[in-house]
């Protein structure tokens, strides 16, 4: 056989080769995305808005406040803070657009400062004006637009292993190869249970909190159709996130760090607190990433406390006024 042949058979094997592999791939994103987040049995309610269902989970009565999940995470995220929170306070937990129950769209404003305006406008929906707002993880980028954005919007802040724009762009800095290469890896997801897990035991503290439910709570929504399109939209969208200062926070902030955080240090909250002017730091003991969901009862409390230094105030206040009248 001639070395041209040879070649044209081996550029002819090649081509099928990877035609192939390209259609297992297409076929392994319709297995793996199979659900419809309008009809996957969503815990809570939706908003439309300009035309992406947002969904939202709303609990108690009270002042507001207002819950934003990190990178990959959804409602379920706070399946322990909301009901603690609810005895006292009117609650609402988003789904930021591409994540959770909330629509996946295409060639939409995936960046922190476009998620940001997406919680506002739901916030405008809901009715809520004045609202304490706790953010996690990239949840925290976003919370921290919302409130250098709509400063009047957002009375307190509370900051839980927050990640900032620098870090988001070292994180995402080859997000336009991996848009790229993303659906050639949707073969690995038909059989993820050991990925799953390796991930997540990168994020806690105690590998035995990792039981089977919490994980499928995760990556149950990861199935929603469209899932693996809008990763790759907002893996580029990072890059183009303007850079806010932690310096201009006026409003008093809660910052909640786990003490054994690996994917980002407690280091940066120290840096966060001593950017921030009105704020304060508390590590979280064995807890990972996830302190929240690892230590709730600790997170909770020291919430709650946060929450209430004002009304424990103005009721000093109230008191003082009344027996100076009597």
């Amino acid at each position: 056989m001639s070395a041209l042949k040879r070649a044209l058979r081996i550029g002819g094997l090649t081509g099928l080769a990877i035609t192939g592999y390209a259609a297992y791939a297409q076929y392994a994103i319709r297995r793996f995305e199979h659900l419809d987040p309008l009809n996957a049995d969503a815990p809570g309610s939706y908003l439309d808005i300009d035309g992406t269902a947002i969904h939202y989970v709303e609990a108690g009565r009270g002042e507001d406040v207002v819950l934003i999940h990190g990178w990959n995470g959804s409602t379920f995220s706070f399946r322990y803070t909301i009901p603690e929170l609810a005895q006292r306070y009117r609650v609402i937990a988003i789904d930021l657009m591409g994540y959770g129950y909330s629509a996946r769209m295409r060639d939409a404003d995936y960046s922190l400062t476009g998620q940001s305006e997406i919680v506002a406008q739901a916030m405008d929906r809901l009715g809520v004006t004045n609202a304490a707002v706790i953010g996690h993880s990239m949840g925290g980028a976003v919370a921290t637009r919302l409130a250098l954005r709509h400063p009047d919007w957002v009375r307190k802040l509370v900051l839980v292993d927050s990640v900032n724009v620098t870090e988001m762009r070292r994180a995402t800095r080859f997000g336009k190869l991996l848009r790229v290469v993303m659906p050639l890896g949707a073969p690995l997801l038909l059989h993820p249970y050991r990925s799953r897990r390796r991930i997540f035991l990168t994020a806690v503290h105690d590998p035995a909190y990792l039981t089977p439910e919490i994980e499928e709570g995760y990556f149950r929504p990861m199935h929603m159709k469209g899932h693996l399109r809008s990763m790759g939209q907002q893996l580029t969208s990072r890059q183009d996130d303007e850079l806010l200062s932690p310096g201009d926070i006026t409003q008093p902030t809660l910052i909640l760090w786990g003490e054994h955080d690996s994917w980002l240090r407690p280091e940066l909250g120290e840096r966060l607190n001593a950017e921030i002017p009105d704020s304060r730091l508390t590590l979280v003991p064995s807890a990972g990433h996830l302190p929240l969901e690892e230590q709730p009862d600790f997170c909770n409390r020291e919430i709650l406390r946060f929450l209430q230094d004002d009304e424990a105030s103005d009721g000093a206040a109230l008191a003082a006024e009344a027996e100076t009248a009597s």
